[in-house]
């Protein structure tokens, strides 16, 4: 036991040190990586060329087609969607957020885009051109994370051509957006177990401590579990002097 006594102050500073040192300067830079993502175009193109292709091919009679439904929200499941917005002609948004859809487009915007659109002249924009531009704005709006996500905005047309919706979908801006990394992993494990590490060494050593000068151990150890530091300084202001060596510590 004596040994541990020595050892585990020493193991609980060593892994404060790599828990401070991991957050200070592990974690920024990996965060500056993770956030500061440079948009090269990679996920727009497999959702274009695949997600949204694949619905705007389907051209249904109208955006109820329950088939069409269907497919809108397996494509919730499709790598990089984070979200598809589906609009009528009207302009309700009938897919997207959940807040949303029992509003419309013209209520949802953002002010700035309705307060660009009321300067316009009104034959500067046709009815669709208004709704599409207020769709664009809605989706751009409850994108919660702008910065690691980007908006596409497409017509959906009818078996005859006919306008019958538009179909948005919001995407990753990389694919390390919903896929970390290795490095990510690794910072995150790294500093679990540093602060685990840390904070069991404190109520484990107040125990044998403790336990060595006949006080009670158990209490003073859940006490420094819960309190860590600052009950630890309590401990050692109120614990009494040992004035007898643990037999255990004679056997250690």
């Amino acid at each position: 036991m004596n040994k541990w006594r020595k050892t585990l102050p020493v193991v609980a500073v060593v892994a404060a040190l790599l828990a401070l040192v991991t957050v200070l300067v592990v974690g920024p830079w990996l965060g500056q990586r993770i956030l500061l993502k440079v948009d090269t175009g990679e996920t727009r193109q497999a959702v274009e060329s695949t997600t949204l292709a694949d619905l705007l091919e389907m051209h249904p009679g109208s955006v109820d087609d329950e088939a069409f439904r269907v497919a809108v929200m397996q494509a919730l499941d499709m790598p990089y969607v984070a979200a598809v917005w589906l609009f009528a002609p009207d302009g309700r948004v009938l897919e997207g957020n959940r807040s949303l859809t029992s509003g419309t487009v013209a209520a949802s915007a953002t002010d700035e885009t309705r307060r660009v659109i009321g300067i316009l002249a009104p034959e500067a924009l046709s009815a669709e051109q208004r709704t599409a531009l207020l769709a664009a704005s809605v989706m751009q709006r409850e994108g919660e994370h702008n910065d690691i996500f980007r908006h596409m905005l497409r017509e959906l047309r009818g078996p005859a051509g006919e306008l019958v919706g538009w179909i948005g979908i919001t995407y990753d801006i990389s694919p390390a957006v919903s896929a970390p990394g290795a490095g990510f992993i690794a910072f995150v494990l790294g500093l679990v177990t540093s602060v685990a590490v840390y904070w069991l060494s404190l109520p484990t050593w107040v125990w044998i401590d403790a336990r060595a000068r006949g006080e009670r151990a158990w209490v003073w150890a859940i006490f420094v579990l819960l309190g860590n530091l600052v009950a630890l300084i309590a401990y050692l202001l109120a614990r009494v002097p040992s004035s007898r060596q643990d037999p255990v510590d004679d056997r250690a």
